[in-house]
């Protein structure tokens, strides 16, 4: 068999191209680049061809062999596997392989290339995963900008009231409210869609040392002031505790189950923040006196559009994102979050905080 033009192709290429000859069990022509992807020497594996099985992973094993069947029965193979090497990272390769036929339509040889795919394979996998997180990013925006925009909805309401009917007292406390719920939108446009995070596949954390009891008062005060909003809000805590956090992504954190309490509290309700600063962490749990979750609905309370979605108490529309951000917020800070919830009697979500 004249191999000369497979010779002068393998001569210069990156690509593995061969001729295995199923006679004898040897390679007819094995080029050099094996020795860049599959290390070793080249005379070691014209020597030696089983050489080459051993560097194969052993889950990838029995496809490899499943594929060789198919080529001894005259069928041409395309597939990847992948190479181990205990001391570095694997390798993912690409085979193309042809079975080579006498007059009589045996499979006499096998022919093909392999190419590594390692880095094409790396890149997919982070385009992959770069498009997931701009899309989770884009939700994560829509879905949380609500809650401080509706502040506002709602206290551009009370101003028209005030002003229509001449009462300018609590302007003061309008304007604070509105420049609250401004920067609360600013900073999690900014902290979401920064430079750095589109540029990277995994999420930045800016972590500060932040005075909790404070923080969370403060998130919970144009809620409790909002003329559309009749549950009340209560905070037990000490005069001061301290978290490790990221300030941002708490507010989210914050945000997300106040509307999720409201949306299933009714009108004369009422939601409880507790605080306890324990000896390793900070422990904050949000109770309300709600319709609680459904037995059945609780082990996927956390998922991503989950199917325990449900409308709020006055209708309110849910696409089944804001827990499931909830505890991605909570788990990248490398804090807990758990909850019990009781139909009829409420729910109370606990998140463990770093000290």
């Amino acid at each position: 068999m004249d191999i000369s033009i497979l010779e002068k192709i393998g001569k210069s290429s990156h690509k593995i191209f061969f001729w295995f000859n199923l006679e004898d069990n040897q390679f007819l022509y094995l080029n050099r680049a094996v020795e860049e992807i599959w290390k070793g020497s080249l005379e070691g594996y014209l020597n030696k061809p089983e050489l080459l099985m051993e560097m194969v992973h052993p889950d990838d094993a029995p496809l490899l062999l499943n594929k060789y069947e198919r080529l001894l029965q005259g069928h041409a193979c395309n597939f990847e596997f992948r190479l181990y090497f205990p001391d570095s990272f694997d390798k993912k390769v690409r085979l193309d392989a042809y079975p080579i036929m006498d007059e009589g339509d045996q499979v006499t040889a096998i022919s093909g290339m392999v190419e590594d795919i390692t880095l094409q394979t790396q890149y997919l996998d982070y385009l992959i995963e770069f498009t997931r997180k701009k899309n989770t990013a884009l939700e994560i925006v829509s879905h949380d900008l609500r809650g401080p925009l509706a502040i506002v909805r709602s206290i551009a309401d009370s101003l028209e009231k005030d002003h229509q009917e001449q009462v300018y007292d609590e302007i003061t406390n309008y304007t604070r409210f509105i420049k609250q719920a401004c920067e609360s939108c600013v900073n999690l446009i900014s902290d979401v869609l920064n430079e750095e995070h589109l540029k990277s596949h995994t999420i930045n954390v800016n972590f500060d040392r932040v005075e909790i009891v404070q923080k969370v008062r403060e998130v919970i005060e144009p809620y409790a002031s909002s003329e559309s909003i009749s549950q009340t809000f209560e905070v037990i805590a000490p005069s001061r505790a301290f978290a490790i956090i990221d300030i941002v992504k708490f507010d989210q954190i914050m945000n997300n189950l106040i509307a999720n309490s409201i949306k299933f509290t009714k009108p004369d309700g009422k939601i409880t923040i507790t605080i306890k600063d324990e000896a390793n962490h900070v422990l904050v749990a949000h109770h309300d006196d709600g319709v609680g979750i459904p037995e059945k609905d609780q082990p996927y309370i956390f998922d991503r559009f989950t199917k325990a979605a449900r409308e709020g108490l006055s209708g309110e529309k849910s696409v089944g994102i804001g827990l499931s951000i909830v505890k991605n917020l909570v788990d990248i800070q490398g804090g807990q979050i758990w909850f019990e919830s009781k139909e009829g009697k409420g729910t109370t979500f606990f998140i463990s905080l770093q000290k």
